[in-house]
């Protein structure tokens, strides 16, 4: 046998028992929380905060393209409204969006005197621009005590679908149990 073929052979045999590592060692660290069947809907709350903030670029006048990141950005006045397990909130301005989210009321555009007094000396202002932000955590018992983890959309999404269908949820949360990385109805 040459070498090559024998080194084929041995690294082809030993794909499955890395990659059945990798799968075991990616897996270490996560937790798996069910939510109570009796209590469903009262075990958990899918919480989406919805926030509308003013922004707006200063740039050096003179900026060329060499330095594009001589730039700074300030926030202005902003708004929010927090979703709960996917209900239209009281304060909401619009929606649903396309992805069931409800949005505050479009907060007052920075004045003209509001821009010129964070402009510094030789900045031109940008126009204004609406940034749109969303921050999902998810609430639920683990154990008796009362936990609230950031999550993301898909893991708001399916809390939402148990909390309509009156459903518990089986969580994995993530790495040193910071986070909310995956909930399936039960």
């Amino acid at each position: 046998m040459n070498f090559r073929a024998g080194h084929s052979a041995w690294i082809n045999a030993a794909i499955p028992i890395v990659s059945a590592v990798f799968v075991s060692v990616g897996a270490v660290g996560c937790t798996q929380v069910n939510t109570s069947a009796s209590e469903a809907t009262a075990d958990f709350e899918a919480i989406a905060a919805t926030t509308y903030t003013w922004q707006i670029e200063y740039v050096p006048r003179g900026n060329t393209p060499d330095r594009p990141n001589d730039r700074r950005l300030e926030q202005f006045e902003s708004t929010q409204v927090v979703n709960r397990n996917g209900i239209r909130p009281e304060a909401a301005g619009s929606g649903p969006d396309e992805k069931g989210l409800w949005w505050p009321v479009l907060p007052p555009q920075p004045s003209v005197e509001e821009i010129e007094d964070r402009q510094r000396p030789g900045e031109t202002p940008r126009p204004a621009e609406v940034v749109k932000s969303v921050d999902f955590k998810l609430t639920f018992n683990q154990a008796g005590e009362t936990k609230t983890l950031p999550t993301d959309y898909d893991v708001y999404r399916q809390a939402v679908k148990a909390f309509e269908k009156e459903r518990p949820l089986a969580l994995t949360l993530g790495p040193q149990d910071e986070s909310v990385i995956q909930a399936e109805i039960q």
